[in-house]
């Protein structure tokens, strides 16, 4: 694949400018860059979502045209919720592969950590989840150049290692292509053979690891707030299991979260950490018995891992209001206040539901995977405003797999399904 001088325009937006790549067939390369920077717009344009479903002028050079690779090529979502189409995970399996029977579904499941779901129902399953089965779906789809965004983005260390080995596998014995988006670049460094970086719609190549430096801010400075407020939730679960599934998914969780306090979440891709937290959230407002309050009382947020389920007005500004507005400086959104919510990137979606939550002063706020496909510096910026908020008194349930949001944490609670 040959890309020469790639513009794109959305919206009147100049978002890639002169992009020119090449890419041989039977390669692995990762493109990295800040959010928002143009790199899931180059691969939406690589596979003729632009403009044939996403509305943009495309002007530049490609072998093969967009139209053909449109035909070989497999986009894969970086946001999970988009990618599943049917009920079941065997019938995504079966309708969107070249696998037909009933024992294949097991055997590509089980290669891929999800052996036990085949007739699991896909909106009981976890983004982690959902990712892992969109990268089976892909390279068993029988596309030739897989666009990788962000695949990594919701899974645990361990379901991350284990996905870049059959990502290698499917490079060097069956020979796809891949263009991987992903801010992990240690993560690929076994598996690509370079490195691309894009920053304002602009690529460069030939850098090892542009956030370094970043990644040294976030490793050393670091550390969990230290006022604990004079309100507590006291969550219990003595067990809860999805109507279609044979074993619990929780049991016996239990710990408390004051205010000033972060308290997160961890456990590996499919565990109940989201479970969890929706679990808390419908409790909490219904005065069920899984929640309870010590102290003083105060107003509970869910902000979800998909932030268009939580996000409500037209703008950022709009979104925080006239007082919150410094919120948006402290997820380094000052510069997209008017900027349409629809125009911002799936990482900027995430930092504006933050802000959000913020903005609207309340005492409880829990967070599904608050960091997840935002790059180091995004990240920090995330972060440093979660234990700026604890000072102030907000306590935090934060469901993550990321170990630097366990640097903040005054307590971490682990789950795994047994």
């Amino acid at each position: 694949m040959i890309v020469r001088g790639l513009n794109v325009w959305l919206d009147s937006q100049h978002v890639l400018r002169d992009v020119s790549l090449e890419i041989n067939d039977g390669e692995a390369v990762l493109l990295v860059g800040p959010s928002g920077s143009g790199k899931s717009t180059l691969l939406k344009t690589l596979s003729n979502i632009i403009p044939s479903v996403i509305k943009g002028v495309v002007k530049g050079r490609c072998d093969p045209s967009p139209r053909v690779l449109g035909d070989v090529a497999m986009y894969i979502h970086q946001e999970p919720w988009f990618f599943v189409s049917t009920p079941y995970v065997w019938s995504e399996v079966v309708g969107f592969t070249k696998i037909k029977s009933l024992s294949g579904v097991r055997e590509a499941l089980g290669e891929f950590g999800l052996g036990g779901h085949v007739t699991r129902t896909t909106y009981t399953l976890s983004s982690g989840e959902i990712q892992r089965l969109a990268f089976l779906i892909a390279v068993n789809s029988g596309k030739d150049l897989l666009l990788v965004d962000e695949v990594s983005s919701y899974l645990d260390r361990r379901n991350s290692e284990a996905l870049v080995r059959l990502a290698e596998k499917v490079v060097k014995e069956y020979g796809k292509t891949l263009l991987i988006v992903d801010h992990n670049v240690d993560l690929w460094s076994g598996v690509v053979s370079r490195t691309l970086y894009m920053s304002e719609g602009t690529l460069t190549e030939g850098v090892e690891n542009p956030f370094s430096d970043a990644l040294k801010h976030l490793s050393e400075d670091l550390s969990p707030p230290h006022q604990r407020g004079d309100g507590c939730l006291s969550i219990h679960i003595d067990s809860f299991k999805f109507p279609d599934a044979e074993e619990p998914l929780l049991s016996n969780v239990d710990f408390d979260v004051c205010r000033g306090e972060v308290v997160v979440v961890k456990g590996s891709s499919g565990s109940g950490k989201t479970t969890l937290l929706k679990i808390v959230a419908s409790e909490y407002v219904k005065g069920g018995k899984a929640v309870k309050l010590r102290g003083s009382p105060g107003r509970l947020v869910f902000v979800p891992d998909n932030p268009l389920l939580y996000l409500s007005s037209p703008t950022p500004a709009e979104e925080v209001g006239r007082e919150g507005l410094k919120y948006l400086e402290y997820v380094g959104l000052s510069s997209k206040a008017e900027t349409p919510i629809t125009k911002l990137s799936s990482g900027e979606r995430r930092r504006l539901a933050m802000a959000s939550a913020l903005a609207r002063g309340y005492e409880y706020v829990l967070m599904d995977e608050p960091t997840a496909g935002l790059d180091p510096l995004s990240k920090g910026s995330v972060l440093e405003a979660i234990v700026k908020a604890s000072s102030l008194g907000t306590g935090f349930v934060i469901a993550s797999h990321d170990p630097f949001v366990e640097m903040i944490a005054n307590k971490v609670v682990s789950i795994e399904r047994r």
